[in-house]
Formats: C-alpha cells, sequence, structure tokens
C-alpha cells in the first residue's frame, strides 16, 4: 500500500496528494473514503510514510506549497 502512495509521484499540494493518496488506499484496500483517511493518518503517525517537498521549498502557509509527494521512511535501528 506505501508502493502505491509513493507511486503517485509529484503533485501541485497538499491537499491533492493527501486526496490522491486517500483515492489510493481506496483503490488498494477496497474500503471507505473515511476508512482510507484513517489508514492514510495512521501511517504518517507511525511514521511509515511522510511528506517530501521539492528542493528548497518552504511550507509557508501565505505562500503556494511547492509541488510535494510521499516518501518511504526508513525506520531507525
Amino acid at each position: 500500500m506505501v508502493a502505491a502512495l509513493v507511486n503517485l509521484g509529484w503533485l501541485e499540494n497538499d491537499h491533492a496528494l493527501h486526496a490522491e493518496g486517500v483515492h489510493a488506499i481506496c483503490g488498494v484496500l477496497g474500503c471507505s473514503t473515511d476508512e482510507a483517511k484513517a489508514v492514510l493518518g495512521d501511517l504518517r503517525a507511525r511514521k511509515l510514510i511522510d511528506l517530501t517537498i521539492t528542493p528548497g521549498g518552504v511550507l509557508d502557509a501565505r505562500k503556494p506549497m511547492p509541488v510535494g509527494q510521499f516518501r518511504w521512511v526508513r525506520p531507525t535501528a
């Protein structure tokens, strides 16, 4: 499932990334939108995936968000 999120590639903002992530999870698990949102939240809370923004991009609510994508998070040993 994480592979499906990572394979979404670069999307134009956090909202698009979240929406496409939920859609991808629904497709993989065959679950409802609410369940997919919970799964996505759980994956991020457990730090299995994270959001990466374009190099040099800065998250600033006053400016458009740079392009972002999900990435695998490798657990520390």
